[in-house]
């Protein structure tokens, strides 16, 4: 047992040396076909106004159809879709409260009609900001000009943790009306440091009884 929590507090040690990592990200331009994707599996789709299980969310509009100068229907979402509209000079957050979990690996977002004011920022452990990029970043190399028909401002996006580092929220802010996301999804929950030890603690168990058993049979084998 003692072997087995040296062998637990020296992985712990590993992970907290990782020197921490960006975020970095993937945008695939939008369509029916990854809007659809995007949706799988999803969090957070909108189409109620109830936080996920396990989530929690905080500012923002949800809103369906086109409002002029308020929030645009990220294309080509239905007619009748519900996203999330940030105005101007609001902060709304989604984020992670799950149990036994510390944080995530990627989050996606399907985006519409990028502005230059758009921001999103990427929470890690304790809400510190890991990443932030602005509209013009998220929709190069097209001009973030708020187009609500162009797939380029209209795109997919997957955030991934970088190497010693989780995600576990975003926080969205915009100094024009809107910032407009749809279909949030968290995927690769990572645990907690102590769930860690007790899943190596279980490990060690099983590893310790089959070695037993093994050499229990040995030892019969031999007595015949």
């Amino acid at each position: 047992m003692k072997t087995i929590a040296l062998a637990a507090a020296a992985l712990a040690a590993t992970v907290a040396a990782v020197p921490a990592g960006a975020v970095t990200y993937t945008a695939t331009n939008g369509s029916t076909d990854v809007f659809n994707a995007s949706a799988a599996g999803a969090q957070y789709t909108f189409e109620t106004a109830a936080n996920a299980a396990g989530f929690v969310r905080t500012g923002g509009t949800i809103m369906t159809g086109n409002v002029s100068g308020m929030g645009a229907n990220p294309y080509p979402a239905p007619a009748d879709n519900h996203y999330l509209a940030v105005k101007s000079n609001e902060v709304a957050t989604i984020a992670s409260i799950a149990g036994g979990i510390t944080g995530y690996q990627s989050i996606s977002i399907y985006m519409g009609s990028i502005d230059a004011g758009n921001t999103v920022q990427l929470l890690g452990a304790g809400g510190k900001v890991l990443m932030s990029y602005t509209g013009s970043q998220l929709a190069d190399p097209a001009a973030a000009n708020g187009s609500q028909t162009l797939p380029a401002t209209n795109r997919a996006f997957t955030f991934t943790a970088g190497q010693g580092e989780v995600l576990t929220g975003l926080r969205l802010t915009s100094s024009v009306n809107s910032l407009e996301i749809d279909n949030v999804r968290f995927t690769g929950a990572v645990p907690e440091p102590t769930t860690w030890a007790m899943m190596l603690v279980g490990f060690g168990l099983v590893g310790a009884g089959m070695r037993y058993r093994s050499r229990q049979t040995s030892v019969r084998a031999t007595l015949a």
